[in-house]
């Protein structure tokens, strides 16, 4: 954890999604967070979707940089069993990041299934693969950190996490395809189980980095 820099971009990405989403809500009269997906404020023809696709695009650019520190962690520490699990988690956060990235230049269609075009296609193919990175990401960090006693509720706190993420996104997925009138605040909750733990994480990570930099100072001499 040489750059606590990095770190900090895990503290700001969620709450930049979260920023991100209520003021595409406020700059878009009629628009219900309750039952609409997240994806509906920046669809094609939307209203605004330079400015929130311009957010967005930071928020994934953020994810990424934090899951360089993730990775930096991973590799620092001196657990080399398992260590590997951890690495791999690390580059799905990456991954997630990537694909979120990527989902942008793929607007949502508007309308029905039957009409979607190539784009709208595609952005249901990696807005998929940005949720399983996420998941796969959780769970595998999950286990790397069951391996400290001193992070081992951080583990238990990552399993219960990508459980929320996945009967969430699952129920999420139902209820956007049959219409649900709670279908956004069902994602909003997959969405959220994601990113308060890269918060909860990125918090450990600095303070964690914050120790060992004060251990690390030379005692004053007398």
């Amino acid at each position: 954890m040489r750059n606590r820099l990095l770190i900090v971009a895990g503290l700001v990405a969620p709450l930049l999604y979260v920023g991100t989403v209520l003021l595409g809500g406020i700059l878009r009269p009629g628009y219900s967070h309750l039952a609409q997906p997240v994806s509906d404020l920046i669809a094609s023809g939307a209203p605004n979707t330079a400015v929130l696709n311009l957010l967005f695009a930071l928020y994934n650019l953020l994810v990424l940089v934090f899951g360089i520190s993730l990775f930096q962690w991973v590799r620092a520490e001196n657990q080399t069993n398992r260590r590997t699990v951890g690495t791999i988690g690390a580059v799905f956060l990456l991954l997630e990041g990537l694909f979120g990235f990527i989902t942008l230049f793929f607007p949502e269609d508007v309308g029905s299934i039957s009409e979607a075009t190539s784009f709208g296609k595609l952005h249901i193919v990696f807005a998929g693969l940005s949720a399983l990175t996420s998941m796969f990401a959780i769970l595998l960090m999950g286990f790397w950190l069951r391996n400290s006693p001193l992070l081992r509720r951080y583990s238990i706190y990552s399993f219960i996490s990508v459980l929320v993420v996945f009967v969430f996104g699952g129920m999420a997925a139902a209820s956007v395809a049959n219409g649900s009138p709670i279908a956004g605040l069902l994602e909003r909750i997959t969405i959220g189980g994601f990113i308060q733990w890269i918060f909860v994480i990125a918090l450990l990570m600095y303070t964690t980095s914050k120790s060992y930099a004060s251990k690390m100072q030379p005692s004053p001499t007398s």
